[in-house]
């Protein structure tokens, strides 16, 4: 009976393991930042031995990329929330997601800078990161594209191109205020929410007025 019990504490902790390292692993980045995040000291923080972290992750850049697609959900946990993907109020929620995102980058500037930073993706990212980051584009896209099923948008607006004008005029600004060039939340905040004013206004204007312009690319 003790034998069988033990077996099964084991093969719990095995399971569970790789989501405890990542758990610590993100206090850890959290408290140090990413020069900081060792695997010794992540052994350390889930009592474990030295080697048992190697078993998920064969190398710090590796555990950056996971902790990176974690980010990632965290992300798509927030356009769960705002109802974006409804395109009848598309527009009212973009502003939410707008401030929920910049939000999330200010109070966790190192996962942000993992998930889009070249210490993940200048170094070949795994599999898990390039996957969960491409498709939490291709879905901001598609709500994107929800403009044009409205008529908010033109139609010969590109939505894969005004999916990167948007995230590029966000991401920047997220990236002043983690650099510590913006100190105040709540400016970048309002800068955000005039920003995608503008965006909003430009397509509105542009559907109004030139309908059937067509956008030719220089060769």
């Amino acid at each position: 009976m003790k034998k069988t019990t033990s077996k099964t504490s084991n093969t719990y902790h095995h399971q569970n393991l790789r989501d405890t390292l990542l758990e610590n692993a993100e206090a850890l980045l959290s408290e140090r930042g990413i020069s900081g995040l060792t695997l010794r000291e992540l052994a350390e923080r889930s009592n474990v031995s030295r080697q048992a972290p190697y078993h998920h992750f064969a190398s710090k850049h590796a555990l950056l990329c996971a902790i990176a697609a974690r980010s990632f959900d965290d992300l798509n946990h927030l356009l769960d929330q705002t109802g974006i993907d409804d395109p009848a109020s598309i527009q009212q929620h973009l502003k939410e997601y707008v401030i929920a995102y910049v939000r999330y980058a200010a109070e966790n500037p190192e996962k942000y800078e993992l998930m889009f930073g070249s210490v993940t993706w200048g170094n070949t990212p795994s599999a898990e990161l390039t996957e969960k980051g491409h498709a939490t584009f291709r879905r901001y896209t598609s709500i994107i594209g929800g403009l044009k099923k409205t008529g908010s948008m033109p139609a010969y607006f590109d939505e894969t191109r005004m999916s990167q004008i948007t995230w590029a005029t966000l991401h920047g600004l997220c990236r002043l205020k983690t650099d510590g060039v913006f100190v105040s939340l709540d400016a970048v905040e309002e800068m955000s929410l005039y920003a995608a004013d503008m965006i909003l206004e430009v397509i509105q204007r542009s559907v109004d007025t030139q309908p059937n312009k067509t956008i030719a690319i220089p060769e």
